[in-house]
């Protein structure tokens, strides 16, 4: 089969959609719309409708019970139908589009609250519940949560520290941040750093985490590189050796 972008020839259908989502970035379509006929991508190829179709309530809705119900509005005693996969089925439309507030039995929803990035203190709104729970602190993503682990859980407060060396078994977080360091923030193929590149380089392991019994084996310092994003797919793809690269 050839992939549809470039023309490149794979043995099967399985290759080339991992072919065309590594190399490409994009995953091909697996699915077709039962309503307008466009093909689109699933990840676990189960939809039926594509995101112009797909409709929250009534047929189009992946929990639609083929049917709806009838109840008794609990306000004004009318009966009414409702989608069970849609809402409760507890006031009719008309009470809801009448009342001057909250309707029996209805609360007000919790405000979110505003907390900082515990990295880079950012402003970010957030549910109290989940401020509450969280153990370390709210951040704006992993790659901010990875820089302030690597900062402060692992280093010399941490229990592996061993006067500057990165032992085996360590955190990726912590591997991820010494060999960004090692490497100076460039590509160890190319030669681009993060100004060109607009980014901090893929850190890729040699031998694979999967080829590990145990997969915090794979991280550590003889086992990574740094790679811009367009070395590192073709590393993967087996475009580009690293046969004489040393640590």
């Amino acid at each position: 089969m050839d992939c549809p972008t470039c023309g490149k020839a794979l043995s099967t259908e399985r290759g080339m959609r991992q072919h065309h989502t590594k190399v490409h970035d994009e995953p091909l379509p697996n699915r077709t719309c039962a309503d307008c006929g466009t093909e689109f991508y699933d990840p676990k190829s189960r939809r039926t409708y594509c995101d112009d179709c797909y409709s929250q309530a009534g047929e189009k809705n992946g929990n639609y019970s083929g049917a709806k119900e009838t109840t008794e509005c609990e306000q004004c005693g009318d009966t009414f139908d409702y989608y069970p996969s849609n809402r409760d089925g507890v006031y009719c439309s008309g009470c809801v589009e009448d009342a001057d507030g909250l309707l029996p039995g209805e609360s007000l929803p919790v405000p979110h609250v505003e907390v900082e990035c515990e990295y880079c203190g950012e402003t970010l709104e957030r549910h109290p519940s989940r401020v509450e729970s969280a153990s370390y602190g709210e951040f704006c993503d992993l790659e901010c949560y990875g820089e302030w682990l690597s900062e402060n859980v692992v280093g010399e407060s941490h229990h592996q520290w061993e006067g500057g060396t990165i032992p085996y078994g360590s955190s990726w977080w912590q591997v991820r941040r010494a060999a960004l360091v090692r490497d100076e923030y460039e590509c160890q193929n190319c030669g681009a750093g993060v100004e060109e590149l607009g980014r901090k380089p893929d850190v890729h392991h040699l031998d694979r985490v999967r080829d590990f019994d145990d997969p915090e084996d794979a991280h550590h310092l003889e086992n990574v590189v740094c790679l811009c994003r367009s070395c590192h797919r073709r590393v993967e793809d087996g475009d580009v050796a690293l046969p004489s690269w040393n640590p």
